[in-house]
């Protein structure tokens, strides 16, 4: 590890006596390099959900590059025959198409351009979550698995562009 990151670590633990080891923000902190570029080649520089929709719904995705991150999401956010509590936390407004991505959660959308699509919106969520101070900052380690599986999401996408 380089010696900036670990100072920065270091620094960050010292000052608010949380305890992330050199690898616990390590997918956190790609997740913003990588969502920097699909804001800039998905969105050209300004990400709406609309903006996703047009852009991803030109290209004829294959759902096996997405399975696996789709099948993590489903167990994180479905129990049963209904989104969890887990769900909830996303924080996903009606406008910003709660409906449309637990369909898909939920198995009930298989048409392949609409789950990229809500699995697109859950890492917008993710990027707002994280960027507008919804996560706590001093549990961010505690979503390392989320941000590897989102990083997954956009490398698959942006593979397309």
């Amino acid at each position: 590890m380089k010696k900036s990151e670990l100072e920065m670590n270091e620094w960050i633990n010292n000052k608010f006596g949380t305890e992330f080891a050199e690898n616990d923000l390590k997918n956190i902190k790609d997740f913003s390099l990588l969502w920097n570029i699909f804001e800039n080649l998905v969105c050209n520089r300004n990400c709406s959900i609309n903006r996703m929709e047009e852009s991803l719904n030109e290209i004829e995705f294959q759902l096996v590059n997405f399975e696996n991150s789709l099948a993590y999401l489903k167990e994180r956010y479905v129990t049963g025959d209904n989104t969890n509590e887990r769900f909830e936390h996303l924080r996903i407004s009606p406008d910003g198409r709660k409906e449309f991505v637990k369909r898909v959660l939920l198995e009930k959308d298989e048409n392949t351009s609409n789950i990229i699509l809500a699995l697109a919106i859950i890492v917008y969520r993710y990027r707002n979550n994280l960027f507008h101070g919804e996560k706590n900052f001093m549990l961010l380690n505690e979503q390392e698995q989320n941000f590897s599986v989102a990083n997954q999401i956009l490398m698959s996408i942006l593979t397309h562009f």
